[in-house]
């Protein structure tokens, strides 16, 4: 009897421990919370762009199942983003020679989609080891999200922030990088 328990708890366990990771339905490349928080579909939260398409602001987004029907710069593929590990740059897939770029002001940090360059804040350090993103210039900030999930239509957004890595739980500063 403790046995069939012991079993039992531990397929509850080994269930609850992957119920959190997203199953992304966009195709790669992408960047993505690991944890998959709240998101309901449970696709997870990828990086993305402000609204439909091209826009300069970025965000996290629900990761939107791509429909092939429809072009490569379609709003179904704004998620899509890869980390060149060369340049640490996290480039648009869909939109070429656009990066990531940390805007910062005091107390303030966005993060916008700009035209690809040298700018160090267009420079980021994923750490395989413990899954975060830092931007080069500063090791000790962690591209992570706010705690809060917002409606976005039919989906839901969170926020990207850059915070002092000690001070953000884990599940708000892993990432998955997925290249092609």
């Amino acid at each position: 009897m403790k046995t069939i328990l012991a079993l039992g708890a531990l397929a509850a366990l080994s269930t609850f421990a992957f119920a959190d990771a997203p199953e992304v339905p966009t195709d790669a490349p992408y960047i993505v919370l690991s944890d998959n928080l709240d998101e309901p579909n449970g696709f997870g939260f990828c990086i993305d762009t402000y609204g439909a398409g091209q826009t300069d602001l970025m965000h996290t987004h629900t990761c939107k199942p791509q429909d092939p029907d429809q072009p490569n710069d379609s709003m179904g593929n704004d998620t899509r983003f890869m980390y060149n590990v060369e340049t640490g740059q996290i480039a648009s897939y869909t939109f070429e020679g656009f990066c990531m770029q940390a805007l910062i002001a005091t107390d303030l940090t966005v993060f916008a989609m700009l035209e690809c360059s040298d700018h160090p804040r267009q420079q980021f350090v994923y750490d395989e080891n413990d899954m975060t993103l830092h931007l080069a210039e500063d090791s000790e900030r962690c591209v992570s999200v706010v705690s809060e999930t917002v409606p976005a239509g039919p989906w839901v957004k969170r926020p990207l922030v850059l915070e002092t890595c000690e001070e953000v739980d884990a599940s708000l500063k892993q990432w998955t990088v997925v290249q092609e």
